[in-house]
């Protein structure tokens, strides 16, 4: 019942304190320290990430980056020094699988009292080396078949297939064909008979006719 009956009091100090964070920016502060009080007093949630870095949790000031206050980024953090590799070699891995490694960190430095807020941001998921392998050999399994597939066909192919595809002559003209080349040479062997054997009386026309 009493977070219901202070939130009243905490809007109108929050309302308050935005109004004179540029007129008054003292009882702006004095203000928002005061809200902060009340919430710590009734035990409600504390701050969030949101709030922390808008309002300073020490005298209540509104950070506005350019009026006072700054933001300074710094990077990740190794979770191990790279000292004494050598030796404690296999301590390093059992310390590497256990405590990974921190994201980078937010820090705002307040413009009337120069406390430090820092808001850690979680680390960065790792990237799978082996999925990206993968990847890269299916886009060259991919290449490899589209360039296979466009690839021009070779002028031998284009004649065997010609070739393959060309109706075959009729059975019958080339019987014919086979039968002329024999006469034609069973008439220049009779002649070369019958030039040698001359004596004998007997003609082309004999042979002919037998």
């Amino acid at each position: 019942m009493a977070s219901v009956d202070i939130s009243p009091t905490l809007k109108f100090l929050t309302d308050a304190g935005h109004l004179l964070v540029t007129t008054a920016p003292e009882i702006s502060a004095f203000l928002m320290s005061q809200r902060n009080g009340l919430m710590f007093e009734n035990e409600l949630p504390p701050l969030s990430d949101f709030q922390r870095q808008h309002v300073c949790t020490c005298c209540g000031h509104i950070m506005i980056l350019g009026h006072g206050s700054s933001l300074t980024i710094k990077p990740k953090q190794a979770a191990i020094r790279k000292t004494h590799r050598a030796a404690q070699h296999r301590r390093g891995k059992e310390t590497r699988e256990a405590t990974p490694s921190s994201g980078p960190t937010k820090q705002f430095a307040c413009g009337h009292c120069g406390r430090l807020t820092e808001i850690k941001l979680p680390a960065p998921s790792r990237i799978s080396r082996r999925k990206a392998k993968s990847q890269k050999a299916a886009q060259a399994t991919g290449a490899t078949a589209a360039t296979t597939s466009a690839a021009p066909v070779a002028p031998s192919s284009l004649a065997q297939f010609a070739s393959q595809d060309a109706p075959r002559p009729n059975a019958n003209a080339s019987s014919k064909k086979r039968a002329k080349s024999r006469k034609a040479g069973l008439q220049a062997l009779l002649e070369q008979k019958s030039a040698s054997r001359s004596g004998l009386g007997l003609s082309l026309s004999d042979f002919m006719q037998k």
